[in-house]
């Protein structure tokens, strides 16, 4: 009975929660005011005095008498003026005035106007800034109804916000036509302040958001200059379209014409690729040394410009001086020793695993053309260079054009001696040995203006030779000694050829190619009208498009738009006309071409749709023409690049085979000569692919990212390769090829088109690098065929990655300078360290992917880098 009892008295002591709320939801609410009224309770005896003062100013403000509302008001400006507290808090004035903000503008509502209700407008702007709702914008509508004065009095932070509101504001305004004065007369007083505070940032983003950039002119100072251009010229990567990229560059070249930094303004104009604006550069500058550091400039990245009768920099432009700059540095270096092929392979390393005797012939030609990349500016080697060589025979057919070819390579960019050497070839009575001197005269003269013109002089007769292979050698040579040059006898004379069906459909296409790269970036219109003309017109015949020539049509006419993005409309709206599938390779090579290093997301986004569809394979050629436009227009960003190296990652994954093939080319352009762990290992993983295509692919692209490097871990892996594909002869040459990239030059050379700290783009290389590319696409019918010549497209790219300093007699200087990796300083305050790590050394020097040189000070020597 008692145990019963006690059961009931606890039932009988439940109590449900109040109101029919659950209890955890009663006990939160409980403790919330609980907490509140703790911390009113916490708040010490000074807060709670100031907590007072503030209401009662808040209540003396809505007071009828409008001298005590004003006396009341100027009180309360004063006490947000004068309150200090820590960076990470609200200013306590601002925190006790947020709960009567609602109050105070409802009081200003019903004012009637007057200097009064301007002045309690300004308050409220102020209040504005941490109280208004999110995108109502009330710091800006209360600035601009209050009396306008005294804006740059309450610090960075107001002036921040209301700089975001101005640009919000604008925007709405000008899509509704809407006057916009009053909003730049505000931006007037806050530019000027934020240069005055070392805000340069700010400023300019301002301007950007209300199209003024063009005022930072007037109000930058020696200090500050620099800064702004460099903000600007990184704000140019991410403008929204071509006129505002090419008006942010304007501004920059202006204000280092202004400050004398002349060097500096060409760097703008050459990213413009504008010869006007070179030339103003040019005359602006009086100093002489710098005229002749300018006419390096120019000579490095192969630009067309007159220097009328001036001599002694036309002969510093012409980059006739490269080649014994270049013999000293390999001297310095103790690297101008030849190197054998053999050495290169260092067959004794690699583990043998079969017995099989492969096509001598196929072997010998990679061995010559291994030969050429490895000991390429050199000028001497082991296997052409030599009296009485008799390694020219051992080689078959086009073999031997190749491998006559070579010298080319290996004589780079010495003119004088090479041409002697190169002669004895075009007497022969063998035209596969005359087409290889053709070939070797283009090459030797590449990247250099001599003014006996020798290349024209010994390739133009033999554009109207009887022998297809000797015309198609003089087109391509012709196409390696004028790259980059505009010369319009070159149009007439090639033209024809693209549009002559009598030619052979190669040497036809190999015109467009070499007219391309001689007018790269140029946008001309006749050599335009040419490629489209002969694309239509062979439509209509059966099976003319079919193939892998009509490809090429394709790239020539891509070329002459490289970089030149919304110029390249009209071309892309004409190659609608083409139904055949070679139009949409066509439109998708034009398209990536013309946007390439550009980063524009929404031609990335365009290629990656096209890369969507699910087509058989014969129908699909033009998805690889996408994935490569996807490598092309990231190029040279290094977020952008990062970005698409993900997108690529999916189509390995999810993509069919044509995508597939095409991947290790867009990974190659992206890392040109910067071999990075990751891809080695992607690109390694894909050399081992069950499908051919991919494998040989992956091998070439392998060769191009470690191009020049002497990369330890991509020689081990290709020595590995080399091992695997012992038996396939084809994946073999490939391999070879790939070693002869990677120890290109004994190390001194690269293939990477960015220049002059990554902001310059050499348009040749680039342009030779895509044909490379596209002719890679077609492996099996280009290099693996018989056109292997089309590996020498990587020559017109062959750079030097040095700094050299001359003295004003361009006779070699050593400069102690500091090396190490470069450092963004874009946007940072002060003066911040632009390279990292620096180690210091003497010139001439070798520089790597990311490194950056300084000048280390040494009394009043003035010195000229060459590169």
């Amino acid at each position: 009975m008692a145990n019963e009892k006690k059961d009931k008295d606890a039932v009988a002591l439940s109590v449900p929660s109040k109101g029919g709320e659950p209890p955890e939801e009663g006990k939160k609410d409980a403790n919330k005011k609980k907490n509140a009224k703790e911390k009113q309770e916490e708040l010490s005896e000074e807060d709670r005095q100031k907590k007072e003062e503030l209401e009662l100013l808040v209540q003396r403000a809505q007071d009828s008498d409008q001298g005590v509302a004003k006396m009341a008001m100027e009180a309360m400006v004063k006490e947000l003026k004068e309150s200090t507290s820590s960076m990470t808090s609200v200013p306590k004035p601002l925190k006790f005035l947020r709960p009567h903000y609602s109050t105070l503008t409802e009081h200003y509502s019903k004012m009637p106007a007057s200097d009064l209700k301007r002045f309690f407008a300004d308050v409220l702007s102020i209040l504005s800034t941490t109280m208004q709702k999110q995108g109502s914008r009330q710091a800006l509508k209360y600035r601009l109804e209050g009396t306008k004065e005294g804006l740059t009095s309450w610090g960075h932070e107001y002036i921040r916000n209301i700089a975001g509101e101005i640009g919000e504001e604008f925007k709405e305004r000008s899509e509704k036509g809407a006057p916009v004065a009053d909003l730049l007369s505000l931006v007037e007083e806050i530019v000027p302040f934020n240069m005055k505070h070392n805000a340069e940032v700010d400023a300019i983003d301002l301007l950007c958001e209300v199209e003024k950039v063009q005022t930072i002119e007037k109000l930058c100072e020696e200090p500050s200059f620099s800064r702004v251009c460099l903000y600007l010229q990184g704000l140019a990567n991410f403008a929204a379209t071509q006129a505002d990229k090419v008006m942010y560059l304007q501004v920059c070249m202006n204000l280092y014409l202004r400050y004398k930094e002349y060097t500096l303004a060409l760097r703008i104009a050459l990213k413009l690729n504008d010869p006007q604006l070179v030339s103003s550069v040019f005359s602006a500058c009086e100093d002489r040394l710098v005229q002749k550091q300018m006419a390096f400039m120019i000579s490095r990245q192969k630009f067309n410009h007159d220097f009328e009768e001036d001599d002694e920099l036309k002969e510093i432009a012409s980059g006739e001086s490269l080649s014994k700059h270049f013999i000293s540095l390999a001297k310095e270096l103790d690297v101008l020793e030849p190197k054998l092929p053999e050495q290169i392979y260092k067959s004794h390393l690699e583990e043998k695993r079969s017995t099989a005797v492969l096509d001598s012939a196929k072997q010998n030609l990679a061995s010559s053309f291994v030969n050429a990349f490895v000991n390429a500016g050199c000028c001497k080697d082991e296997l052409m260079t030599v009296a009485d060589s008799k390694w020219v025979y051992k080689n078959k057919d086009q073999g031997m054009m190749s491998t006559v070819g070579s010298l080319g390579a290996l004589l780079l960019w010495g003119i004088d001696e090479g041409l002697t050497q190169i002669d004895k070839y075009q007497w022969s009575t063998d035209n596969n040995l005359k087409a290889g001197a053709l070939l070797a005269f283009g090459l030797v003269t590449c990247g250099v203006k001599n003014e006996c013109d020798p290349a024209w002089a010994l390739l133009g007769e033999q554009l109207e030779a009887e022998d297809p292979q000797l015309r198609l050698a003089a087109v391509v040579g012709l196409g390696y000694a004028y790259a980059g040059s505009c010369r319009e006898d070159l149009m007439e004379n090639l033209t024809p050829m693209i549009v002559d069906t009598a030619c052979s459909i190669e040497c036809s296409a190999m015109a467009a190619v070499s007219l391309g790269l001689v007018f790269v970036s140029s946008c001309n219109d006749e050599v335009a009208q040419a490629i489209l003309q002969t694309l239509i017109e062979r439509q209509a015949v059966e099976n003319a498009l079919s193939g892998t020539w009509p490809h090429f049509f394709a790239v020539g006419l891509g070329l002459l738009y490289l970089g030149q993005q919304d110029a390249a409309e009209a071309t892309l709206s004409a190659l609608d006309a083409i139904t055949h599938p070679m139009g949409k390779y066509a439109k998708l090579t034009v398209e990536g071409l013309a946007f390439a290093y550009s980063g524009d997301v929404l031609h990335v986004q365009k290629m990656l749709q096209a890369c969507t569809d699910h087509l058989e394979e014969s129908e699909s050629f033009h998805q690889a023409a996408a994935v490569l436009g996807i490598a092309l227009i990231a190029f040279g960003e290094e977020c952008g690049a990062e970005m698409a190296c993900r997108s690529i990652d999916h189509i390995l994954q999810y993509g069919e085979i044509t995508l597939r093939r095409a991947v290790p080319l867009a990974l190659a352009i992206l890392h040109l000569s910067n071999p990075k762990v990751l891809v080695i290992d992607t690109l390694s993983k894909l050399s081992h692919d069950a499908d051919q295509d991919v494998a040989t692919g992956a091998i070439m692209s392998m060769g191009l990212i470690g191009a020049g490097t002497n990369n330890a871990r991509l020689a081990g892996l290709l020595r590995q390769l080399a091992a695997y594909y012992a038996k396939d002869p084809n994946a073999l040459f490939m391999v070879r090829i790939a070693q002869g990239l990677l120890y290109m030059g004994k190390g001194l050379l690269t293939i990477n088109p960015l220049f002059s700290d990554r902001f310059l783009v050499d348009p040749v290389a680039f342009g030779s690098l895509t044909v490379l590319a596209h002719s890679v696409l077609h492996l099996k019918n280009t290099i693996l065929g018989k056109s292997h010549y089309l590996l020498y497209h990587v020559v017109p790219a062959m750079r030097p990655r040095w700094l050299i300093t001359v003295d004003e007699e361009m006779n070699e200087l050593k400069v102690p300078v500091r090396v190490g990796q470069a450092v963004d300083v874009t946007g940072m305050a002060g003066r911040p360290k632009q390279i990292t790590g620096f180690q210091t050394r003497t010139t001439p020097v070798l520089l790597n992917f990311q490194d950056r040189r300084k000048r280390k000070s040494r009394g009043k020597t003035r010195s000229l880098p060459s590169a």
